[in-house]
């Protein structure tokens, strides 16, 4: 008879034969193996610009208080990945130029949502730029990132390096391996007549890789249960799908030994009904 032995054991013939083929192991094992993107190196950056709505209907919000931002988007225009001549485990990066795409809400002082407007707009412009600022939002950032296991590419002839932006679109919202990008927003300033919004961003660049890893688990999450029961007349319902009331109060033990008939007095409390079952 066949048996199973684990890697590093002595087979013996009081081995039991587990066969997972055709008996799956249930429950949780003690260490659970885990597939998962882990950062290896990262670094950050923060721009900021005033940027100019083109929607019409962004100045006509004359009673809006607020806004929120959102990054849907970031495309890195002529920014560049190049190898470090003599030090193949860093890769030099180069930002300039990027396309940003902003997801622009505007609300009224009671937190009422008065309209949404996607802009284009562009941090790390060219130096011509009207956008630009040497120091709040320069023409380029360069650094250096550890990346031991390389980076990825475009296509199969490897030519082209890419930076994944990690967002909020169909098209980006995967975690890749290699350069991966993620854009957190701030409004600084609101000038809604004057169709303007200043926005800080933070950039931040992370090189990832996919690995395997042993991590201690304490069991499956509990998934709380949706209820289907409408919320309308929803006691009622309850309880006309619960038990059947069953009443458990007693009749008075009279005489001795308990004495009970004297248990009449005035207690000011009203007491509560004696059930078994509780709906």
């Amino acid at each position: 008879m066949p048996k199973y032995c684990a890697r590093g054991q002595s087979c013996h013939q009081e081995t039991p034969c587990v066969d997972v083929c055709t008996s799956p192991l249930c429950g949780t094992p003690d260490l659970l193996p885990l597939y998962a993107p882990l950062i290896y190196d990262e670094i950050g950056i923060n721009v900021c610009r005033t940027i100019t709505v083109t929607n019409t209907a962004f100045a006509t919000q004359t009673t809006a208080e607020k806004a929120t931002v959102q990054v849907l988007d970031v495309t890195f225009g002529n920014s560049t990945v190049t190898t470090i001549a003599g030090r193949p485990n860093c890769t030099e990066i180069t930002l300039q130029n990027l396309t940003v795409t902003l997801l622009i809400r505007l609300y009224s002082c009671s937190g009422q949502l008065l309209g949404s407007y996607t802009e284009a707009v562009t941090y790390l412009p060219p130096s011509t730029d009207e956008s630009y600022n040497e120091d709040t939002n320069p023409s380029s950032v360069s650094f250096d990132l550890f990346t031991p296991y390389g980076i990825s590419y475009t296509d199969a002839t490897a030519t082209t390096p890419k930076i994944t932006y990690l967002g909020f679109l169909s098209e980006n919202n995967n975690m890749v391996q290699g350069l991966t990008a993620i854009a957190y927003p701030k409004v600084l300033d609101l000038n809604v007549p004057g169709s303007q919004i200043t926005v800080g961003l933070t950039v931040i660049i992370s090189c990832v890789y996919f690995s395997q890893y042993l991590v201690p688990q304490k069991g499956k999450i509990p998934v709380p249960k949706g209820s289907l029961i409408p919320e309308d007349d929803s006691l009622c319902l309850t309880f006309v799908n619960g038990d059947l009331l069953e009443l458990d109060i007693r009749p008075l033990e009279l005489g001795p030994p308990g004495n009970e008939e004297l248990l009449k007095n005035n207690c000011n409390n009203s007491g509560s009904p004696c059930c078994s079952k509780k709906q």
